[in-house]
Parts: structure tokens; sequence; C-alpha cells
């Protein structure tokens, strides 16, 4: 059975759904609907022979070449879905809803599952992205110099219950010039990106505080959302106000643990804004092993960087929190919308 369905009702679904994604490969990777399973019907390489073909011949020259390509692969199309989909409603796209989609949906409805061909496919989607990004955030920001643990803390708020938008983790990077050590140094383009935030963000209930780190615009190599950024910069921050010697263990406890040698390849990127004094200074630490007078000199510098971002904010939007362990995670939750 085939039924036509538009992304709103889609993205309006609670439960988990079977989305495939028909387009190619690349396609997919440079972004998707977040859940969604690549099942391209043409891959990268068939899909440019497919469009030189239009461009030179024309669309039914094209479609020609389509099906000459696409039908060898019936069998293993459809091996796959008794494989993996046995049982399944399915949803399934294409760029918009044309050719590589029908396709895809006739063949597995004709196989005898419950298909669902989405309207407008992938461009209607992001139309969607892009046009929720074009309104106004207000968040709960949590603030504080580097090595307050922000991120870990808003991972236990997010454990209990708070609604938190965790860029760092959407982004695959904890934002500073050391963000990328110990994760997958891969993060998602910039289009996959904005995709995974909307979905976040598209899910909160509007009755509940949103809270999020204080960020910069930049993330690696990833920009944050300029109404998202902007709703950063102009919400109610929660500054928390920890002595240096905290932190300062913190970066230690974090960041020492990895090779000195990639730690001073670093550290050497930041000399322009370090100065070279310190960076040298830096870096020499690290090559006698002072971990410790390392991290001081990093964490003056970004505590330098962020008093500076901070000072530009709004004095009156803001509070200074002292308060660490169980007893700041039950003060946070226990905020109220007209408390901020």
């Amino acid at each position: 059975m085939l039924k036509l369905i538009t992304i709103s009702d889609v993205l309006a679904l609670n439960e988990p759904i079977l989305l495939l994604d028909a387009r190619s490969e690349g396609e997919f990777e440079q972004g998707h609907i977040p859940g969604a399973r690549s099942f391209p019907i043409l891959n990268n390489e068939e899909r440019k022979l497919v469009g030189t073909c239009y461009k030179q011949q024309g669309h039914q020259a094209a479609v020609i070449l389509g099906y000459k390509l696409v039908g060898p692969k019936f069998t293993q199309y459809l091996k796959v879905a008794y494989r993996d989909f046995e049982g399944k409603e399915i949803y399934i796209h294409c760029w918009r809803g044309g050719l590589r989609s029908q396709i895809m949906s006739n063949l597995l409805s004709s196989a005898g599952f419950k298909v669902n061909l989405i309207v407008g496919g992938y461009k209607t989607y992001r139309a969607q992205v892009l046009d929720f990004f074009g309104q106004e955030f207000a968040f709960q920001v949590l603030g504080g110099l580097t090595g307050c643990a922000k991120s870990e803390i808003l991972q236990e708020m997010l454990a209990k219950g708070a609604q938190v938008l965790d860029i760092e983790n959407l982004a695959n990077h904890k934002g500073s010039a050391f963000g990328s050590l110990g994760l997958d140094p891969q993060q998602p383009t910039q289009e996959q990106f904005e995709n995974k935030v909307y979905d976040v963000l598209r899910k909160f209930g509007s009755n509940q505080l949103i809270w999020v780190e204080d960020e910069s615009r930049l993330i690696g190599k990833l920009q944050v959302p300029n109404s998202v950024y902007e709703g950063i910069r102009n919400s109610y921050v929660h500054f928390l106000d920890y002595p240096f010697e905290m932190r300062l263990k913190h970066i230690i406890d974090e960041y020492g643990v990895f090779d000195p040698k990639t730690l001073s390849e670093i550290t050497a990127k930041l000399c322009k804004r370090m100065g070279d004094l310190n960076n040298r200074m830096a870096i020499e630490a690290l090559e006698n092993g002072d971990v410790e007078t390392w991290a001081k000199m990093v964490l003056q510098h970004y505590d330098k960087q962020y008093t500076f971002g901070f000072e530009q904010r709004i004095p009156q939007n803001s509070c200074k929190i002292e308060l660490a362990g169980n007893g700041l995670i039950q003060h946070l939750l226990s905020i109220q919308p007209q408390e901020s």
C-alpha cells in the first residue's frame, strides 16, 4: 500500500519510524533528516551520470538511463527490505519527492510493504529548518569561566528531565582549540549540524525553560545558527563563579591525559592571541612535563577571552552562583520562568 504524506505530518509523529532516504550517499552525508537511514536508489556516480544526461539530452533520456541503472538492482533492494524492514511501516523520500523516491516507493509497496511517500522530500524539510531559525529564541544560559564543567552539569540536568540544548554534543566539539581531543575528529557538516539543532529544539515544550551553555559563534569549524547564537547572547546567564584552583584541577584532569606533543601543537596555534612569550612558555612547560604550568597559562588566556565577551552583555541580565555538586543541580532545576 502506498500513501502520500507531508513532512509536517512525519515530524509530528511521536514514535520512532523507519525513514529511508533514497538520495545518493553524498547527498545524505551533506545533510539528512536525523534518524533517517541511507537507502540510495542511485549512488554518487550514477546520479552524476543521470544529471549529465539530463543536461545534454533532456528529461526523457535521463529517465531511461535512470531506469537502466536502477533496474538490475531491484532484486538487491528487495532482499535488504525483506531482511531489515519486514513488518515495519516505511517512510521514504528523496530530494523533492520526485522520481527516485517514487520508484523506490512503488517497488517496496508492490512487494507488500506499507509505504508512505513524503511529498516535497528533503528540500521541503530543509526549508522548514531554515524557516524555524528565522524566529527569536530565549534560553537559560549556563555561563562561567573555562573549567567550570558546564557541559557535564547540563548533562546531569538533562538526565533529571530538564530541556537542554547541548550544542557541543551536537557539533561533536567542546568549543575551544582543544575541543576535538578525545572525540571523533570528524564534525558533521554545517547543514547536518543545523538539522540536529532543529531536531532538538522543535521537540521542546514552550512552557519549560530551555538550558544551553554560553557558547561562542563558532564550535570548531561549525557556526551556531545566528538566531540561536543571538538568543544565547541576549538571554539570562547563570554564571558559575568558581575559584581558579578548582577550575585548574578540572582542566588538568580533562586535558592533562593527552599526549604532550599533541597539546603543544594545538597550543602553538594560540600564539597570536596568547602572545609569543606566553605561548612559548606554555609549550616549554609541556616539554618539561609541567602540565600544571601549561594549564595555568592556557586557563588565564581563556579567562581573558571569556571575561571580555561576558562584559559585553547587559549587566542586570545575569547572576553569579558559587554552588557546586548536587546543590547546584537542585538550584538550577528549581528555577522558574518568572525568576529569570
